[in-house]
């Protein structure tokens, strides 16, 4: 194991990230890389990991208190992680806890989905180990069609989604390029508490991000127009048949249309005719979440 330069690591990490068994847009170069600039301000150091002169790992922490945690931003960082070669999991798993008994460390790693293999294996590494809930992090299984999805839903949930759809259906919503943003951050301004997060720094990462993720392949920024005003703003990203809905914002002026609600509601029915198998609500426990069916679930946190 060495330590590079976050940003000296792009083409290794690209590499390593596409044969990873558990990418997703939240461990990728991009992710990070806007973060560090925009957000942490630093260019930190990454773990690489490698079999012979081959890297096969990047775990992005950083030790602070002599704790290793991830590079994180706890008001944008819904979830986290490390990529590897296939295979590798358990040879950097244990090369990672070797390291922090060496130097005494202690781990904090956070949020971690259920399925991450520091989830799944560090027992195995560590006998200190304790893993517990974070975030509630609501997720929902895409059947194969619209009405097998509205089949899912209780009869009071189908009633009211459908009400609601037929109210605003006049509401068309459209895939925007990232030049877009603009429009997100204008109505996430309608939220007093949004107005309060998206300082400048927010919004260029935001922005980068979008670029950054639309170059890839991955953004899924939708606006919701009707007679041509928008009235709502999606920002989410696909990846591997599943769509993470990372934030939105909607024109407090139209709530008697329940914009975001119906907006939410189209995008997951061009979600299920695209072929998604998930619709990924990310951290937060809002009621409107489960009203689309969504489980209730958990990120963990790791400490050690």
């Amino acid at each position: 194991m060495k330590y590079e330069k976050l940003s000296c690591c792009q083409k290794v990490w690209n590499q390593i990230f596409n044969d990873s068994p558990n990418s997703s847009p939240f461990v990728s170069f991009e992710w990070f890389d806007c973060l560090s600039r925009f957000l942490v301000h630093t260019d930190p150091d990454v773990m690489l990991f490698y079999d012979q002169k081959i890297c096969v790992g990047i775990i992005p922490v950083q030790i602070k208190d002599s704790t290793v945690r991830f590079i994180t931003d706890e008001r944008v960082t819904d979830l986290t992680g490390f990529v590897c070669v296939r295979g590798y999991e358990d040879d950097i798993i244990r090369e990672l806890v070797s390291f922090i008994r060496r130097e005494r460390l202690h781990a904090d790693l956070s949020p971690l989905d259920h399925a991450n293999p520091l989830v799944q294996r560090s027992a195995d590494f560590l006998h200190n180990v304790t893993l517990e809930k974070a975030d509630v992090n609501p997720l929902l299984e895409l059947p194969a069609s619209w009405d097998d999805y509205l089949a899912i839903l209780t009869a009071k949930l189908r009633h009211e989604l459908r009400r609601k759809l037929r109210k605003g259906h006049a509401i068309r919503l459209e895939t925007c390029k990232p030049e877009a943003i603009n429009v997100l951050f204008e109505l996430m301004a309608h939220d007093a508490q949004k107005r309060q997060f998206l300082m400048p720094d927010m919004q260029a990462f935001f922005t980068a991000i979008a670029t950054c993720f639309f170059e890839r392949g991955w953004l899924r920024l939708r606006i919701a127009h009707i007679d041509g005003k928008p009235i709502a703003t999606l920002l989410a990203f696909s990846f591997h048949k599943r769509i993470y809905l990372y934030n939105m914002g909607v024109e407090s002026s139209y709530m008697y249309l329940s914009p975001g609600i119906v907006a939410i509601g189209l995008d997951i029915k061009d979600a299920i005719t695209e072929g998604n198998k998930y619709y990924d609500f990310l951290r937060g426990d809002e009621e409107y979440k489960f009203r689309f069916g969504a489980r209730r679930q958990h990120t963990m946190r790791l400490r050690a």
